[in-house]
């Protein structure tokens, strides 16, 4: 299947909004244009291979500056100012004779009214073919070496980058609107996610005790340890393709039915906010494959261009002005944004861990040394070894006592990680009994002799 025939089938089948799809490179239509460029360039003898002998020997000048908009292509072709010889340049006899005598004439050559017809005239006054008209201007100028500097204004070029240069345009006013869209449903997300998971005690009315904050906590940290759209790794970082992102995003959602986290949800609102992340994403998974297949486009337009011109346009459209579509992704200030309003809203045990143990800090004491937090059982260890501080080896453990337990660490402990703080209390409560009553000891149920 050939690649304009596919593309065309990929933007009508993903389910792309229609405008967008009417904003999308228009591939068929470039493809069209760059045949009328080679039948231009045929006439003057500069066909692909003649082009870039002359790039890779002698200096051709490829397409200049885009940024007016009534740019028109042109070549500069140094030719000799005494025999208007390219210097075994692989050009037509005529095309040699055509340039011969514009390597003659300083004065430009007016481009007339009806280039179809016009007919120019060398020194000699012979006139030149209709063999070697065409629908390029051409004029000559002189240069400080005696050579001789032969404009070739290309139409049919022009008429190429008129088509693609709009459809840019379209696309980086597309990629804008899209990131504001996202950036107002993530805000939005984010203030139901902060609703949601506000410890039980802070809530009011008859679903006081109902928190989700648990069970959104375990969900965001899924989603962190999958990296959908941004790889962490060194041998693969940065911002993941289309099919990659697609491919984390499956397995994230895999994984949530596996564990039947969103089945715990226990108020209904965490359900919608829970869609509403989704369709968020899907969304952005969606911007990153509009954008892939237009970028694909270009480059593709962009090659055969190039392979069929020798014009060497794929270079200008890497400058600073049109960098926009090939240098900035959606998915990357989106990812950003839902890592920094929503991900960072729910906070994660990681963040609150003893650096021994790597559990919840409970109870937390803090060292002045460097201001660590360490769990007190850990820290009751450490004072019986004698030992150090972990982190910056001075003396402090030493000096630790209860007034170094950071209450008000404490209380936000308790507030946002109940279930852990329970769990860690128990787990003191027994290696206190195990300190007490020796490595036997069993903690069961009461019974009476």
């Amino acid at each position: 299947m050939k690649y304009g025939h596919e593309y065309a089938e990929l933007l009508a089948s993903e389910g792309f909004p229609e405008e967008w799809v009417s904003s999308a490179i228009s591939y068929r239509l470039l493809k069209k244009s760059i045949k009328k460029v080679q039948q231009e360039l045929s006439a003057l003898g500069l066909d692909a291979s003649t082009l870039q002998h002359l790039q890779s020997e002698f200096g051709v000048e490829a397409p200049g500056d885009r940024t007016s908009s009534n740019f028109v292509p042109e070549l500069w072709v140094a030719v000799d100012g005494d025999s208007g010889e390219f210097l075994d340049a692989h050009l037509t006899k005529e095309t040699k004779e055509y340039f011969l005598r514009l390597a003659q004439n300083n004065d430009t050559l007016s481009e007339p009214d009806n280039r179809d017809s016009y007919i120019s005239h060398g020194t000699d006054g012979s006139s030149i073919s209709e063999h070697d008209q065409c629908d390029a201007s051409v004029h000559a100028s002189s240069a400080d070496n005696g050579a001789q500097w032969a404009h070739v204004h290309l139409h049919t070029a022009a008429n190429f980058f008129n088509l693609l240069d709009p459809k840019l345009a379209q696309l980086d006013v597309i990629q804008h609107e899209e990131e504001k869209r996202l950036e107002t449903e993530i805000v939005e997300l984010s203030t139901e996610v902060t609703a949601l998971t506000e410890p039980a005690h802070l809530k009011k009315g008859k679903f006081k005790s109902r928190s989700d904050v648990t069970i959104w906590r375990e969900i965001l940290a899924l989603y962190v340890q999958h990296a959908i759209f941004f790889s962490p790794y060194e041998r693969d970082r940065g911002s993941r393709s289309f099919e990659k992102a697609k491919s984390h995003l499956e397995l994230f959602s895999k994984d949530l039915v596996d564990q039947g986290l969103v089945k715990k949800f226990k108020e209904k609102s965490s359900r919608h906010a829970f869609d509403h992340f989704v369709a968020i994403n899907l969304d952005i998974l969606k911007a990153m494959r509009f954008q892939e297949l237009n970028m694909e486009a270009v480059r593709k337009i962009l090659k055969k261009f190039d392979k069929r011109t020798a014009l060497g346009a794929a270079k200008s459209y890497q400058s600073e002005a049109y960098s926009g579509l090939f240098a900035k992704s959606v998915a990357t200030d989106m990812c950003a944004a839902m890592s920094q309003q929503v991900v960072t809203i729910v906070p994660q045990l990681d963040d609150y861990s003893c650096p021994v143990c790597c559990d919840v800090a409970w109870r937390p004491i803090r060292l002045e040394c460097c201001n660590t937090v360490f769990c007190i059982r850990c820290m009751i260890e450490l004072q019986k070894s004698k030992a150090k501080c972990p982190m910056c080896r001075s003396t402090s453990v030493i000096t630790a006592d209860s007034g170094s337990i950071d209450q008000q660490r404490a209380e936000y402990l308790v507030k946002y990680f109940p279930h852990e703080v329970k769990e860690k209390q128990k787990a003191n409560e027994l290696a206190v009994a195990i300190d007490k009553y020796g490595p036997e000891f069993k903690k069961g149920p009461c019974c009476v002799m």
